[in-house]
């Protein structure tokens, strides 16, 4: 087996290729997952993009690196919709929702034979982490205070948009799909980001708030993931991830974030973005109403048959769920588990060396029916 990655090579969102990995410290691999929004999980698009992921972090043990993993939980941030307008409709508190849900999702991958981040952070147990950061970029000159809320002015960097590289007018176009308050007339700019909002002197009572020395409010949602990001991994981190709808603006805004506020580029080394699931022709997606819940597949099929689905399509590709694909899956899955054997890994490694294609990894699997290959996978 190879001592290490110097031929490994996986897409780059930052740099728009394929690149050479090679990590920030000899050995060591730190990364950053975006994670829920803790209600309806957990849907086959949130399997996707965190069973892409557990399989590179797998395979980055495989190779012999100690890897540090950090996922965080949005259980709270700007947004007066989603999980607390949920709490409201439920007459429940948005911390009893978001404990429920995120037990759920845990559950969920679990059953999936899902590594648990080495960092599992919620975003409201780290409000003072967020506060410090925002007080670093008020001195650095880059954010600035309107009515008690904090913004970062995005003029101040002049490479903001290096990561989704759109033009103004896709970003406005992107941001108010996200809801991003473009029409706030405290802000300087439209796209200037949010990084902490006031409490409104009319804020309905099922909505929290948090003490800073900017005042009672909530931190916005971009600082959050920078804020954890830096706490649990250090300044500058190896590889950043999430689903590629997170491109922009929420890892822009990242990038703006942490590299103002340390002055230390790049923020993360490889930005690796895992592509969407759809079904009946659509993204999958709370709103649409086409979830594919984990849950509601494992009472039919087996946990290995729903990862074999996940990992026979590429993690960058868009793809369409089919149940008479998982159906196969079933099949292929129960005739390996009876008839695993030794073997060599060196064509593995080649296949998963080339942008982690475990489609065709899979593919080695069925022929070589090889046990280190299948544990490597994550099946059990």
């Amino acid at each position: 087996m190879p001592e290490g990655l110097a031929f490994m090579k996986i897409y780059n969102t930052l740099t728009k290729k394929i690149d050479v990995f090679a990590s920030l410290r000899p050995k060591k691999v730190s990364i950053y997952v975006c994670g829920i929004t803790p209600y309806d999980t957990t849907h086959l698009g949130h399997a996707f993009t965190y069973i892409s992921f557990d399989a590179l972090i797998r395979y980055l043990k495989f190779k012999r690196y100690e890897v540090t993993y950090t996922q965080n939980v949005t259980d709270i941030n700007d947004r007066d919709g989603d999980i607390l307008e949920r709490a409201r409709q439920q007459n429940i508190s948005w911390s009893t929702l978001a404990t429920f849900w995120t037990d759920k999702f845990l559950g969920d991958m679990k059953a999936l034979n899902w590594i648990q981040p080495t960092h599992y952070l919620k975003a409201s147990e780290n409000i003072d982490s967020m506060v410090s950061l925002i007080q670093k970029l008020l001195a650095k000159g880059i954010a600035y205070t309107g009515n008690n809320s904090v913004y970062l002015d995005v003029t101040k960097k002049n490479d903001y948009g290096k990561l989704s590289r759109l033009t103004k007018e896709r970003m406005l176009k992107k941001a108010k799909e996200f809801e991003e308050d473009i029409d706030n007339p405290d802000k300087r700019n439209p796209l200037d980001i949010t990084l902490w909002k006031a409490i409104d002197s009319n804020q309905p009572s099922h909505i929290p708030s948090f003490d800073s020395l900017f005042g009672k409010g909530r931190p916005g949602w971009h600082i959050e993931c920078s804020a954890m990001s830096t706490l649990s991994l250090g300044e500058q981190i190896d590889i950043h991830g999430g689903g590629t709808d997170l491109i922009f603006p929420h890892h822009e805004a990242e990038i703006v974030q942490s590299e103002g506020s340390t002055g230390k580029i790049p923020f993360a080394k490889y930005w690796v973005h895992t592509g969407q699931v759809f079904y009946k022709g659509e993204k999958m997606s709370k709103s649409k109403g086409n979830l594919v819940m984990v849950s509601s597949l494992l009472e039919k099929y087996s946990s290995n048959a729903v990862r074999w689905l996940i990992l026979s399509h590429h993690y960058r590709k868009r793809w369409e769920f089919d149940e008479e694909k998982l159906a196969r899956a079933q099949n292929k899955v129960e005739v390996l588990e009876g008839d695993l054997r030794d073997g060599s890994e060196e064509e593995f490694t080649k296949i998963m060396d080339n942008d982690l294609d475990t489609p065709k990894a899979l593919e080695l699997l069925l022929r070589s029916k090889n046990k280190r290959v299948y544990d490597v996978l994550g099946f059990r």
